[in-house]
């Protein structure tokens, strides 16, 4: 893949510009990354402070394994960061732009919500 500059993915904001490819790519892993609910519900609990892998098994109810597996993808695209401590491994969210995507997504899934919940009560 070729190297992408940041610069160039900041363009996706001006709608008369058109991303390369292998930019629509990075872009494309970054979505996939945030496309699992179990992910998102991670990222939840990151969103109150950092947490250990243990901890956010306990919060979440999914065996280490799985939570590791899922930290990884959110590592890989810099979504989270992790930090050792002695055997630990804490984790918290590396990339602030994270918390501004959620608000917009869900904000969007709630006007939307709500409009689906008019047109099934008639109003």
């Amino acid at each position: 893949m070729e190297l992408v500059s940041l610069a160039s993915i900041n363009l996706m904001k001006d709608k008369n510009k058109q991303l390369s490819r292998p930019a629509l790519e990075i872009v494309a892993a970054r979505f996939r990354a945030l496309s699992d609910a179990s992910r998102l519900q991670i990222l939840q609990y990151l969103f109150k402070g950092e947490c250990s892998v243990q901890e956010l098994c306990q919060l979440s109810k999914l065996s280490q394994a799985n939570v590791s597996k899922h930290l990884s993808v959110l590592s890989e695209q810099g979504i989270v960061q992790k930090r050792r401590q002695g055997l630990f491994v804490y984790y918290s969210i590396g990339d602030s732009s994270i918390y501004e995507l959620c608000d917009i997504v869900c904000g969007a899934v709630g006007k939307r919500y709500g409009q689906v919940m008019k047109e099934f009560s008639g109003r």
